[in-house]
């Protein structure tokens, strides 16, 4: 058994965490002892049987079962045994919203006890529900597709709340004033620097001394605010750095209670060597990244909404590289246009190192036939002396004689064009993203700079990496500069997904 590292319940008279756990049992799904602790906290109730506490949130490292084992058990609980009534499932994705869907169909169809208690399955894309005979309802949705207005129920779920905006909340808040003893439940992993309104639950939850707040958190000692490396804030956190707690697999167990059981030692080991410092402590010690410095270049309620997660684009597209300053990861990012006319911006590859980035290029250049490989003067100058040749990538001889394929170098001016015209594409909204990770932290840390030749995007601290947004920024300029003057092609466009 592992302990949480923080575990904070209100006075209680006592928890429906049994009752639950069985009810999971008889569906299929049979929960460890972390998993136990947390349902019982969750279901807490005091005098007259009413919840313990209006907001509870289980906060641990990805794929330990907080979804599986503990928020689903507990929604299970309330759809089943107490008074029928409409519960919301939501997460910040569609996707993600509908495998919670899925898997609570499937728990449900392995107990015949539950499943004759099932008037109606509702599998509709964004009207996905389970509907009792009773009355019960349980519906799962996706926050990006409404803010939080039209969420109210007895109980609201709100997995991944690391991407669960402070706004969302005001806007959910108040719609359940007027129900009767309603919860909100929190499920996520560390929090993001952007995740502000997890920030703020952090700071309640850890304190033991919130009535309102049942908290449960599993993380590994320390932070980034103090480290337990042996140099403390000084260490540098590179893989193999002697004493750095990154590397120290005692501490990944304290975050990590599946670890050598769903998740396995060597696996976490080869995350350690392919994630960010900074992504790798935040997923497996659960190390919350500190709350976002101001300074900010893109404001990140406008970002929020420009999110589709189901936005394809249609024709021509335009590829663009970037690489982090320090040359440890690179990113290539691709950007075309909607049937509806938007923008599309996604990006197709993230990693670290760069020796991929030649062969990555070449592989998409063949495979959607771009009006153009955009890069910055310095990237295209490290790049050009490796493989730039051999892969036929090539500099044109005129720029207004432009062919799909070609290399097209962003000097200084182009660099200010891209990075300006990319800021009004944000605020007018002319374009769609959709919601990735790497893009998402990669526009929180950021910010412009402006120097004798040019404003460009630069980084709000060392441990933010540009290069998904300035590849996307470059992107972008490389399709609107270009699309025109290229010509079509009939040649078959792949990949149509990106």
């Amino acid at each position: 058994m592992i302990d949480p590292a923080y575990l904070s319940i209100p006075p209680r008279v006592g928890s429906y965490g049994d009752e639950a756990i069985d009810l999971a049992e008889r569906a299929g799904r049979v929960l460890d002892e972390e998993q136990q602790l947390g349902v019982d906290a969750l279901l807490s109730y005091g005098p007259g049987g009413r919840w313990a506490a209006m907001e509870s949130a289980i906060i641990e490292s990805r794929q330990n079962g907080k979804t599986a084992g503990i928020l689903l058990p507990v929604t299970l609980f309330d759809l089943f045994l107490m008074p029928p009534d409409r519960i919301v499932w939501t997460a910040h994705l569609f996707k993600t919203s509908r495998d919670a869907f899925e898997d609570f169909e499937a728990c449900i169809a392995t107990s015949p006890d539950l499943s004759r208690r099932v008037k109606q399955v509702h599998h509709g894309r964004g009207e996905e529900a389970i509907e009792l005979h009773n009355g019960a309802k349980l519906e799962f949705l996706a926050r990006s597709k409404g803010g939080g207005r039209g969420l109210g129920g007895k109980r609201v779920v709100m997995d991944e709340a690391l991407f669960l905006a402070s706004s969302a909340m005001g806007a959910l808040m108040p719609t359940l004033s007027a129900r009767p003893d309603p919860q909100i439940n929190y499920g996520s992993s560390g929090a993001l620097d952007t995740s502000d309104h997890l920030h703020r639950l952090k700071d309640r939850g850890r304190t033991g001394k919130d009535p309102s707040l049942i908290w449960v958190e599993w993380c590994a000692p320390g932070g980034w605010e103090d480290p337990p490396c042996e140099a403390g804030k000084k260490c540098s956190h590179m893989p193999g750095t002697p004493g750095c707690a990154l590397d120290d697999e005692a501490q990944w167990a304290k975050a990590n209670h599946t670890l050598g059981k769903r998740i396995t030692v060597s696996y976490v080991r080869a995350e350690r060597l392919a994630l960010p410092a900074l992504e790798f402590g935040r997923e497996r010690l659960g190390w919350h990244q500190p709350p976002a410095a101001g300074g900010a270049a893109i404001d990140l309620g406008q970002w929020a909404k420009l999110l589709d997660s189901e936005s394809q684009r249609q024709g021509d597209v335009a590829i663009a590289v970037d690489i982090s300053p320090t040359r440890d990861y690179a990113a290539i990012a691709l950007w075309g246009r909607r049937e509806d006319g938007l923008g599309h911006g996604v990006i197709v590859a993230y990693k670290p190192g760069t020796d991929w980035v030649i062969p990555e290029l070449e592989r998409w250049r063949d495979a959607l036939n771009p009006v153009g490989i955009g890069a910055g003067r310095q990237v295209a100058a490290s790049l050009e002396g490796e493989t730039f040749d051999a892969t036929g990538i090539r500099i044109p001889d005129r720029a207004d004689e432009p062919m799909y394929g070609d290399l097209v170098v962003l000097n200084s001016t182009d660099m200010t064009a891209a990075t300006s015209q990319f800021l009004d594409a944000v605020k007018q909204g002319t374009f769609k993203h959709t919601g990735q990770r790497e893009l998402d932290a990669s526009v929180a840390g950021a910010k412009t700079k402006v120097t004798e030749f040019a404003e460009i995007w630069t980084r709000k601290s060392l441990e933010s990496d540009t290069s998904p947004l300035v590849a996307l920024t470059f992107a972008r300029w490389v399709f609107e500069s270009r699309a025109h003057l290229v010509g079509k092609t009939d040649r078959e466009l792949v990949m149509n997904v990106w």
